[in-house]
Order: C-alpha cells, then sequence, then structure tokens
C-alpha cells in the first residue's frame, strides 16, 4: 500500500500538467489513479465549499474527507482520499484540538460529532501553556483549527494526521505556527499513550536539518540553521532524539539536493534550488510495516512535489505470527458506520465511510430538495381541488411539464380544470389551508400556448383545457389584486386584449358614456377606469395629434419651408432610414393629414432628406473605399538589389528562437 502527500497548491489546476492533462478521465478520479496510491493526502486545495463539484467530493471509489478555512476563500484547506476498494477508515475528524467538534455553527460536519464518532486523546487546552500574540493579547486556541489544516483517520493500525502547518511569513506568525506545533506534539504523545500508532504527513514548512536547504549560505553552519525555534523543535522530536522517524530522510540518509518545494518565481526548480518542508513522520511500532520512501520531483502541476510511503503486504510478527496489512485496516469487528443511508446511493461492496465523508454532505448526499419539488403543484390536498368528475375518452397530448408529473389520483386526461371565483371561496380555503402557487399558473400558461385553445370568460368561472397539474383555489386572504389567468399567445392581439378584459372586469355591464377629453392626462385616467389593458400595438404607433390645434394652425403654401415642430419630429426624420422605415402612404381624401399624422409637404421633405442623406453616405464610402484598400492590400516584395528581380518570401520551419518569421530572398 502506498500513501502520498502533496501540496497541490489549487487542486484544480493540476490537471492541466503532465500527465494529467493527457488522460482519459481529466478528473480528480483520473488524479488518483494516475498517481496510484491508496491513501492520498493534499494540502493547499483552495476550492471553497461553495464551488466543490461532485467530481472533487466524490470521485469514483475514491472516500473523500474535506476541511475548509473559516474565515479566508482561496486559501489553505486539506483533503484526503482513501481508495474504498482497499480499505475504509473507522472514524475521522477536522482539527488537532477537538474543540471544532462541539461547535455546531463552525463545524464541517452537521450536526456535529458524537462521542462514539471522535478519535480521542485531545489535549487539555486549559492546562496548556500558549505562546501569547505578539502585541501581547491571549491567544485563543480555537484559532488553531479555524483556518482547515488538518484531517485526521483513524485505519485502525494507526492514526493518519493530513496536515498544512502554519508559514512564519512574518513575525506575527510566529505565536500561531509554534503553538500550533505544540499542540500537535501533544495530541501525538496522548494517542501513543493511550497505545495508538501515528503516521503524520503533508506539508509542515520546516526545513528539518541544514542538509533539506537549499540556501548555501546555511548549509555551511549549524548553529545558524538552529537559531529559528521551529527547526529545534522539530529536529529534537525526530529520532534519534525523539520519538519520531522521519521515513523519508531515513530511507536515503546521505542523498543531497532532495527537495520537495521550490520559488516558482525565480523558476529555482529547473536548478533544483529548494527546500525539503514536506515530510512523513511515523512512530516508531510502524517502522516493521515500512518498506520505504521517497519524492516524485519529475511529477509538474505545483510549486511542490509529491512525497509518499510504501508499506509492506504482509510482515512476520514475533509474537502474532503472520499479519496481513489489509486485514489490519478492516477488521471484522469494526463498528457501524453512524453515517445516514438514501435510497438513491450507489450500491457499494466496501463497508460505509464515516460521517465526514464528503459524498454525505447536503449537497451531493441526494437527500437535498431536487428541482422536480418545485413544479409540484403544492401537494396532494384533494379538498382544494374543482374537477369535472366527466373525464374524455381521448389520452391526454403530452407537454413541457411532462417532465415533472403529479401524482395519478389528480390527473386526468383531457380534463377541463376550473378556477371558481373568489367570491365563492370554500370554507377551507378561508382558512388559508392551501394556495395557488405561481409555478402551477405558470405552467398553465405554456400548456395553454401549446396546445392552442380557447379561453372563455364567464360570469363565475374561467375554464382552461387540460393543464397537467392541478390548480388550487385562491385564499380570500390573497384577494389584494386581480387573478389574471392565463393567456393563449397564439391568438390576435384583439383577441386577447377581450380576453383579459372581460376575465378581469367580470360580466359584462352597460359602460357609462364618457366625454372625450383633449387632455392626456384625462385620457389616461379614463383607460385605467375602465380596466381594459393597453394593447402590444399601440407602443409601435404614432401619438394621435389634436384636431383642435391642427385646425388652428394655417396650412402652410406649397413655396414654404416646412420645418418639423417639435425635437422628437427632427430627431425621427433624422433616425429613418429607407431600408428600415418603409414611405408612409398618402391618403387619397383631401385631409391634409396622413396616416402617420404629418402633412403631405412634410412627407415629401421627409423623403427627400433621406434621399439625400443616402447619397451623401454612398460618396462618401465611395471616396475611402479606395484609401483601405491600399491600406489592405498585399504587399509587394522587394526588388533584388543585384539582379533587380522581385523577391521571394520564405518561412524559418527550424525550431529555434527563429521559428515562424518570414524573411525576403533572392529569387534567383
Amino acid at each position: 500500500m502506498r500513501i502520498l502527500t502533496w501540496n497541490v497548491n489549487v487542486l484544480r489546476t493540476c490537471l492541466d500538467y503532465h500527465p494529467f492533462s493527457s488522460m482519459k478521465k481529466k478528473n480528480v478520479e483520473g488524479l488518483l489513479d494516475e498517481l496510484g496510491a491508496q491513501i492520498a493526502c493534499f494540502q493547499e486545495h483552495k476550492t471553497p465549499r461553495a464551488k466543490l463539484e461532485k467530481s472533487m467530493a466524490v470521485p469514483g471509489s475514491y472516500d473523500g474527507f474535506w476541511t475548509f478555512p473559516r474565515s479566508k476563500t482561496g486559501y489553505s484547506g486539506v483533503c484526503t482520499y482513501v481508495d474504498a476498494r482497499y480499505c475504509v477508515p473507522l472514524k475521522a475528524e477536522e482539527g488537532i484540538t477537538g474543540l471544532l467538534l462541539d461547535d455546531s455553527k463552525g463545524s464541517t460536519m452537521k450536526p456535529p460529532w458524537t462521542p462514539e464518532e471522535r478519535i480521542g486523546s485531545y489535549p487539555d487546552i486549559d492546562g496548556m501553556e500558549w505562546m501569547d500574540e505578539v502585541d501581547g493579547k491571549e491567544f485563543e486556541p480555537k484559532r488553531l483549527d479555524m483556518e482547515g489544516r488538518a484531517v485526521v483517520c483513524d485505519f485502525g493500525l494507526f492514526v493518519l494526521f493530513n496536515l498544512y502547518c502554519p508559514n512564519e511569513t512574518n513575525e506575527t506568525r510566529r505565536p500561531y505556527k509554534m503553538n500550533f506545533l505544540k499542540c500537535l506534539q501533544e495530541r501525538v504523545r496522548l494517542l501513543q499513550q493511550a497505545g495508538r500508532e501515528v503516521i503524520i504527513v503533508g506539508d509542515i514548512n520546516i526545513m528539518r536539518a541544514p542538509i533539506d536547504s537549499g540556501e548555501g549560505g546555511i548549509r555551511t553552519s549549524a548553529e545558524q540553521h538552529y537559531e529559528h525555534p521551529a527547526r529545534r523543535i522539530l529536529d529534537d522530536w525526530c529520532a534519534p532524539k525523539g520519538p519520531m522517524v522521519d521515513v523519508v530522510r531515513e530511507s536515503w540518509p546521505n542523498r543531497d539536493d532532495m527537495f520537495t518545494c521550490w520559488n516558482q518565481k525565480l523558476d529555482a526548480r529547473s536548478a533544483n534550488y529548494g527546500s525539503r518542508i514536506d515530510l512523513i513522520l511515523c512512530t516508531p511500532g510502524l517502522r516493521p510495516w515500512i518498506k520505504g520512501g521517497d519524492i516524485l520531483n519529475r511529477v509538474y502541476g505545483s510549486d511542490h512535489c509529491p512525497v509518499y510511503i510504501d508499506l509492506h503486504e504482509s510482515i512476520d510478527h514475533p509474537e502474532k505470527g503472520e499479519l496481513h496489512l489489509k486485514d489490519m485496516l478492516n477488521p471484522p469487528d469494526r463498528p457501524p458506520s453512524t453515517a445516514p443511508v438514501y435510497p438513491n446511493d450507489i450500491p457499494r461492496e466496501a463497508p460505509e465511510p464515516p460521517r465526514f465523508a464528503t459524498k454525505f454532505f447536503d449537497e451531493f448526499s441526494g437527500r437535498q430538495t431536487t428541482l422536480k419539488s418545485f413544479f409540484g403543484g403544492g401537494g396532494n390536498k384533494k379538498k382544494d381541488v374543482a374537477i369535472d368528475p366527466t373525464p374524455s375518452p381521448t389520452p391526454a397530448t403530452p407537454s413541457r411539464s411532462s417532465a415533472t408529473p403529479v401524482p395519478s389520483e389528480n390527473t386526468y386526461a383531457n380534463t377541463p380544470l376550473t378556477l371558481q371565483n373568489t367570491a365563492k371561496t370554500s370554507p377551507s380555503t378561508e382558512n388559508g389551508a392551501s394556495l395557488a402557487t405561481p409555478f402551477s399558473l405558470a405552467r398553465a400558461a405554456f400548456d395553454s400556448i401549446d396546445t392552442s385553445t380557447q379561453i372563455t370568460a364567464s360570469s363565475n368561472s374561467i375554464t382552461l383545457p387540460s393543464p397537467p397539474s392541478v390548480i388550487h383555489q385562491v385564499s380570500p386572504q390573497r384577494r389584494r389584486s386581480p387573478t389574471y389567468d392565463a393567456i393563449d399567445m397564439t391568438h390576435d392581439d384583439d383577441d386577447i386584449h377581450k380576453a383579459t378584459s372581460n376575465a378581469i372586469a367580470g360580466p359584462s355591464k352597460p359602460k357609462p358614456t364618457i366625454k372625450p377629453k383633449s387632455n392626456k392626462l384625462s385620457q389616461a385616467k379614463s383607460a385605467n377606469t375602465t380596466g381594459s389593458q393597453t394593447k402590444l400595438s399601440s407602443f409601435f404607433s404614432q401619438p394621435p395629434i389634436s384636431t383642435s390645434k391642427r385646425k388652428s394652425s394655417p396650412s402652410p403654401s406649397s413655396n414654404d419651408t416646412v420645418q418639423p415642430k417639435t425635437k422628437s419630429a427632427r430627431k425621427s426624420i433624422s433616425s429613418i432610414s429607407p431600408s428600415r422605415s418603409p414611405s408612409i402612404p398618402k391618403q387619397n381624401n383631401h385631409s391634409e393629414e396622413v396616416a402617420s399624422g404629418w402633412t403631405e409637404q412634410e412627407d415629401e421633405l421627409i423623403n427627400q432628406a433621406i434621399l439625400e442623406a443616402e447619397r451623401d453616405r454612398k460618396a462618401k464610402n465611395d471616396s475611402a473605399k479606395p484609401v483601405w484598400g491600399e491600406l489592405f492590400a498585399k504587399k509587394l516584395p522587394p526588388m533584388c538589389t543585384v539582379h533587380n528581380k522581385p523577391c521571394k518570401d520564405f518561412l524559418v520551419m527550424k525550431p529555434g528562437p527563429n521559428k515562424g518569421k518570414r524573411f525576403w530572398l533572392c529569387s534567383l
């Protein structure tokens, strides 16, 4: 079995590098298959939960365990993938302090961890001494788990820590880094005290020894290297001074320039000028299982390279005999998973992972409300439905809504559904038991377009042609605005106008005679009081010109020059073009007004102005055509100075800095 760690520095971007860019499955599942590790630990995925895609959260046969920073977005974050075909962790959690496990608001998992789901052996936060902040304030230990830096998985044989330790970017971050290391060491000590074995992988952000640094001056002086307290703490924690084993360094004790991180801004990777800060540490009890470890410095996609260790599939224990790794990681008496099981879950032979797995997030678990439920029409309540009990013998015609069917007991083929008048509502609707949903009304409107039916307005009801879902009665409490029924847009404007007017106004009544007024405001008020809707065609016609004003103004003679009377008229003259607006027809009667509201002489002046503008535009284009032709004309080859012949154009095809460049050469 292989355990791999890699600071990917944005997980999504790794797929753009070789060899992952040429995979058949260009996703996280293909990335994991290409890496060939049964347990893959990534740091700095930098993916907010809102942008986490299903292909990243549930990649095929791999179980994912993700943690996210609570404050910053696009920052930090670690995730662990486990191949369920090989093993499944018994427990999983986030953080190293255990403080997030009780927090219903701060924890990733909802609801928080139960006592049975926790790994245990947490540090005594109140009894530990913490380094204060630079400004003298008391350090808050809960902050150690708020940046999404740790995912812990219990595999039975060992407890795996996937860590992205803090980087000391400035002096204000030193207390955070030192407190993180102190808490981590205390947690590992308590686990060892409880008889557990531990593996720590990830970006530790500390160069343990001078050999792990590419800085030339530092490598010559060990005293100068250990001036930083974090380096001294890490070196004292590893063997032979401490209890932890640096597996990769132990596998290659004298290997020089075994770096895992390089400065991309300096292009330092090509010169292998970097540092070794990605480590894999384990407790001494796991050393018999470790086959060895190495770095994959030929794998690109980040400023770090992957680091891995291989474990033996079986060992000979002096007391227990031959032990198999797969049996140790998959014990027969494993506790049952507390994760919920949903009907639409994909069947799997492996046990279910812990509830912290990303497959159980609400957005990926399958229990989230589907889009179909938003178009359900308000449920199955027969008492709110008025249905003609006589069904039609012909089958219903399929429509758009056939993708989201309603229950069969509320579906009637070609049965006209009646929306009752609000004045005759039943007592159940008066109590607000059910209300008509906007989606059911919208679906009825779309079906009226598809079926091309006729809208019939009556005094008590409006009959709609076989909508796919049930239309409920409208509650009297919501009768603040008039209720509009679905309109068949396939009819003419006049039919629609009449239908909507009748539907709103109710039964036809004799209308009082209203004396027309010339005032526009009074006309608008009278139109609103009648309850009729303005037709769409009225927005595309010229405004009517008052007859009294036209009669009062003397008609111009043929010799006078007529100017547009308003700014809008002058604008309309300049904006009209012969290709977009047809010429205005003249009337045969003796009236001075035409259909558009202009006089005949004004119409002639408009047409004349249009023709002049068209001639000017054509003359301008004709004069500019040769200029543009010379500008975009093909460049003539120069003449050879020796033979006085046109040169020939050549293109450099040889690989190198001049590839793709063109040059002239004598054709002889």
